[in-house]
């Protein structure tokens, strides 16, 4: 009878040991995945914060913050006419824009992020008083959506695609009437 108990009691070790070191591997699984998790968030929350500075020189007017926000080697994609490459190529963006229309004002509608790349919806708005594009001022106001996406890494955007529609914008302004 002996015999039996100590087998039973082994049994039931060896099932204890095995299911603890099962939990041991599962509770070791899940601290992985949180802390993962955790790294992407903060990732996340850092772009999505970060992006905002792009925004913020243009709606403040103020190309330094470009500075804090762009690499070095920034793409802008398309990029204007004549358009430098990097962030000086923005700051004369800027620039133009906020001379154009000097109550310049963008607003963001919405944020998206999916890894290192972020969408953003916006509205740019102003009123025309000087040439814009080589067009003269007719003291009319323009409101247009544009969306961006945005390539991070190390903290700074390196590359941004976007698109504003620009048709709609033009005929508010009056530049296709006679």
């Amino acid at each position: 009878m002996n015999a039996a108990i100590h087998l039973a009691q082994m049994r039931v070790a060896t099932t204890r040991d095995r299911w603890q070191g099962s939990l041991r591997r599962s509770v070791l699984a899940l601290l992985g995945l949180i802390l993962t998790y955790s790294a992407i968030a903060d990732n996340r929350s850092t772009c999505m914060t970060d992006v905002t500075l792009w925004y913020e020189a243009f709606d403040k007017h103020d190309p330094t913050l470009l500075d804090e926000i762009l690499s070095d080697t920034w793409e802008d994609i398309p990029a204007a006419p004549g358009q430098l490459p990097g962030p000086e190529g923005a700051k004369r963006i800027l620039e133009e824009l906020t001379t154009s229309l000097p109550d310049f004002r963008i607003t963001i509608k919405e944020i998206l992020q999916d890894s290192n790349k972020v969408v953003v919806r916006s509205e740019l708005s102003g009123t025309h008083r000087k040439a814009l594009m080589g067009f003269p001022p007719k003291n009319r106001r323009l409101t247009i959506q544009a969306i961006d996406i945005h390539e991070f890494k190390d903290g700074k955007i390196v590359r941004t695609w976007h698109t504003e529609d620009w048709l709609t914008g033009l005929h508010q302004l009056g530049v296709f009437e006679n």
